[in-house]
């Protein structure tokens, strides 16, 4: 029997695919984490009265921590285990979905939000090195990593249906149970499924590279999200950008000294590697981008309440799943700059659609850009992953893993950013310049304050100031899509202009990956596996 066949036997065992539902079961779980706590925001402003200032908190320290300690997680994956990592992951992920339900008070649920971030920091590096340890070959690997990605996807997507549902018939605390329902669950099929991941020879912590890292990220991510709040000229954001700035010149000088560190500057350095994590961070940038303006377009500007908002979102879910499954049928024939490039052009697409939004416009206008950014986001990130993967040594998946997701979450929170000044900015604008003429001045602050205080102030007033309100928001969104637009198409040229034009050899090259992964196991661990496939 050769090791081609033995990996491709191996690959597909109960055990294997048991392995893969876990794996996007807790993908699944941290990506709807980033939705489903959007449509209780208002619940919670009126049975807690949480400020703005603390829904704000509630959406953002799980984002802060996530990004922040991501890193961190790839780290531990790679030094104390995947499999040890993974589970402790979702045993914190737990905790932090049990103390948000049981709170009292906005402070404890910000702090539950927060603890749930460090267990989805730590989950997602796990999970994706340990899908790299279960499925060796590229071709078993690549359709591991498309069912990943769509659980992702699927998740963004079904968070406001779930959030929805539960809201109607339940306490606004049913949204963390639930989230503590699944993590459980996956602990529970992980402890038969997943196997046990030695750690790497080099059992040395970084201490002094885990603190500079999380400084450099915790800070970076902190500024890009106050931003809009704090204002980009402010001394907040300075201040905060100068310390992420000096924590990372701090952790790369950290790194000439210990190059077995935190980070391995060295992947940067791959264009491979740094060019296709920019493309997925850019795929994020317009996703989430979107996403911020298209719930209030759904909610706010149709009037639909928060479950059949997440009805209306399903058809992205579909898109991201169909797209994952194209991306992963034509990559062998397909050189990944083209796969990569066409879902940012895709994406840009979409927001092209969204431009064409007017004051009279349906669901319609918002089917086309949703389905269209499902298949952007299902072809890239796709495509995206496992080019990254192929890139990494096996003893760096985990830290790799996390310096991608880092540069998706990192773009994911510019996305937010920018396009709600962006919005804001002109959606104020529009209003200030209409109504302050007809309005008293309290009033017009309200209603130029947010799309949401807009639409209250119009139903007390009349329909002429309601169209105001709505053509403000109209042009807000054009012009932040028009960012969007950018961003997608200038990234698609760097990706086809740098990143390698071969398509995937689904013969030898996974032939040869299979010795290379069988060459890095001790002699001693190589016989005893040759002879159990004999066996």
């Amino acid at each position: 029997m050769t090791m081609r066949d033995s990996g491709m036997r191996n690959d597909q065992t109960p055990h294997s695919i048991g392995a893969l539902i876990v794996l996007c079961l807790t993908f699944f779980l941290v990506a709807m984490d980033n939705t489903i706590i959007n449509v209780a925001l208002p619940t919670f402003s009126r049975t807690l009265g949480a400020s703005t200032s603390s829904l704000q908190w509630i959406t953002d320290a799980y984002t802060t921590a996530f990004a922040g300690l991501i890193v961190v997680g790839g780290h531990l994956a790679d030094r104390r285990g995947r499999r040890p990592t993974l589970q402790g992951a979702l045993v914190t992920f737990t905790i932090g979905s049990l103390l948000a339900a049981n709170a009292t008070t906005t402070l404890v649920i910000i702090a539950g939000r927060a603890v749930m971030g460090i267990g989805a920091a730590l989950a997602v590096p796990a999970s994706l090195s340990m899908l790299v340890d279960v499925f060796e070959t590229p071709k078993s690997r690549a359709t591991a990593i498309a069912g990943w990605t769509a659980s992702a996807g699927v998740g963004v997507a079904v968070g406001p249906l779930v959030g929805g549902a539960l809201l109607t018939h339940f306490w606004w605390g049913s949204i963390f149970w639930f989230n503590a329902f699944v993590a459980i669950s996956s602990l529970i099929i992980s402890l038969p499924l997943l196997p046990k991941s030695k750690p790497t020879d080099d059992h040395h912590f970084d201490l002094l590279g885990v603190v500079l890292t999380v400084v450099a990220l915790t800070s970076l991510v902190g500024a890009i999200i106050q931003a809009p709040t704090w204002g980009w000229t402010s001394f907040g954001f300075i201040a905060l950008s100068l310390v992420a700035i000096l924590a990372f010149i701090a952790t790369w000088l950290h790194a000439q000294r210990d190059p077995n560190g935190v980070i391995n500057w060295s992947l940067l350095l791959d264009k491979q590697f740094s060019i296709t994590s920019i493309a997925m961070g850019a795929t994020y940038f317009v996703i989430f981008g979107y996403l911020f303006l298209v719930t209030q377009y759904l909610q706010e500007f149709l009037g639909q309440s928060p479950f059949s908002a997440g009805i209306h979102f399903l058809p992205a879910a579909i898109a991201v799943v169909v797209a994952s499954g194209i991306a992963r049928v034509i990559e062998d024939k397909v050189a990944p700059r083209w796969i990569v490039a066409t879902g940012l052009l895709v994406l840009a697409i979409a927001l092209v659609e969204a431009t064409t939004l007017r004051v009279d416009s349906g669901y319609g206008n918002a089917l086309v850009t949703l389905i269209l950014g499902g298949a952007g986001m299902g072809l890239v990130l796709t495509s995206g992953t496992d080019t990254v993967m192929a890139t990494l040594e096996r003893n760096e998946t985990g830290t790799g893993a996390a310096i991608n997701v880092a540069t998706m979450e990192i773009g994911g929170a510019l996305g937010v950013a920018i396009f709600g000044t962006i919005f804001n900015g002109r959606y104020k604008s529009g209003i200030t310049h209409s109504l302050s003429q007809l309005l008293p001045h309290r009033f017009l602050d309200v209603a130029s304050s947010s799309f949401g205080g807009g639409i209250v102030v119009a139903e007390k007033a009349n329909h002429a100031i309601l169209e105001v309100v709505k053509s403000s928001f109209v042009t807000g969104f054009h012009e932040a899509a028009i960012s969007g637009i950018v961003v997608a198409i200038a990234t698609a040229v760097i990706v086809f202009a740098t990143l390698s034009g071969r398509a995937k050899d689904s013969g030898m090259a996974e032939a040869e990956v299979i010795d290379l992964n069988q060459m890095k196991k001790p002699l001693a661990n190589e016989t005893a596996t040759s002879t159990d496939e004999e066996e």
